[in-house]
């Protein structure tokens, strides 16, 4: 398996992945923390994700699977060590170790559910009922993501999330 990845270190700041970049290959995070982006025609930037090595080890775009240019981006927030592999790795050990294809099919199951549930939330919540489902379930994010992309992510501006987060805390 080791001759299958290869490691990749990646300073705070930097991006994994860009958008128009093919992507050919999946990562596993070992440190870090990482947000997806989808930037439109003009420049206006939306958080869709987070994932770090505590929650959601795997980043990675939907280009990935349907090898397309990625519309979405990858950027580090964390100084991030992970372990790469390619498609074509990832699909010939799914192939030769049934255990490995049923890891990663519970990983790619779990990310699925993660995004439909998130979405479902904040699509259903108000600004402030989201961020206390954060602070209950999703702990992780509020204490290690900066608000910036809380507030992108949750589509409200930085000064509204600042207020809903003194409302919500104090």
């Amino acid at each position: 398996m080791e001759s299958c990845t290869r490691g990749v270190t990646i300073r705070k700041g930097d991006y994994l992945i860009r958008t128009g970049e093919l992507c050919q290959d999946a990562y596993f995070i070992n440190k870090g923390l990482f947000i997806n982006q989808y930037i439109n025609e003009n420049g206006n930037e939306c958080v869709t994700g987070f994932s770090s090595d505590s929650m959601y080890p795997f980043v990675s775009t939907i280009g990935y699977f349907t090898q397309v240019p990625s519309e979405f981006e990858v950027k580090a927030i964390e100084d991030g060590e992970l372990l790469c592999f390619s498609r074509t790795d990832i699909e010939r050990l799914s192939l030769g170790y049934p255990a490995f294809a049923t890891c990663y099919q519970n990983v790619m199951l779990m990310i699925i559910s993660k995004l439909y549930s998130m979405f479902a939330v904040r699509q259903t919540c108000k600004a402030e009922e989201f961020l206390k489902y954060l602070y209950t379930n999703h702990q992780w994010i509020v204490s290690r993501v900066p608000d910036k992309y809380i507030a992108q992510y949750m589509g409200v501006s930085d000064s509204w999330y600042c207020k809903l987060k003194k409302r919500i805390l104090y």
